[in-house]
């Protein structure tokens, strides 16, 4: 269990909030699993963070054709809209990982709020990883006020997104831009 503080925030227009479809986010996911094909060193694995990067994850591993594992990560204190990240992330290693990671490992999240998430899964990664070996960020959506942006993602976002995976949003909701291409930082 790895625990990493981070002051951040990320940015609301406190609208209405994004409601992306299955059908986006599988495209989302299969377009960023693409951007990566030929990368060097090759994609080795693909580690999920819990629980919203999961399905995501799964559905890069497959294109890729490379193995799956989770980590769990959290520091919101709930899924209630427009929510503030504590900046407290909690990351826990209980999928059997492997002992040793090589080539890029693509890491990957539904949303990127303040990227301390990320660094906090990095960090507890880091001792895995062999010489040469490197983990890319990966997120379906990138919060407007991210400090710490991944390393591509799909969407670039000012308000909260409600995925479908998620206990629906009862609101009035606004859709999705279409995705044109994957950002990359």
């Amino acid at each position: 269990m790895t625990s990493t503080p981070y002051a951040a925030r990320r940015v609301f227009a406190q609208r209405i909030p994004f409601v992306p479809t299955h059908y986006q986010c599988f495209d989302a996911a299969r377009m960023l699993a693409e951007s990566v094909v030929g990368t060097d060193p090759e994609v080795t694995c693909v580690i999920g963070i819990a629980s919203g990067g999961i399905k995501p994850a799964r559905l890069m591993a497959d294109y890729l054709k490379v193995p799956f594992h989770a980590v769990t990560a959290r520091h919101n204190k709930s899924d209630a809209p427009w929510q503030q990240a504590t900046g407290d992330v909690e990351v826990l290693l209980t999928d059997p990982l492997p002992e040793r990671l090589a080539g890029t490992v693509l890491l990957v999240d539904d949303i990127a709020g303040t990227g301390a998430t990320f660094a906090a899964a990095t960090d507890a990664l880091r001792g895995r990883l062999d010489d040469g070996a490197a983990i890319t960020p990966v997120a379906l959506f990138r919060n407007r006020g991210c400090a710490r942006k991944p390393d591509r993602w799909a969407w670039t976002v000012n308000d909260w997104v409600v995925f479908p995976w998620e206990t629906p949003h009862h609101g009035q909701t606004q859709p999705v831009p279409a995705l044109r291409r994957v950002s990359i930082r």
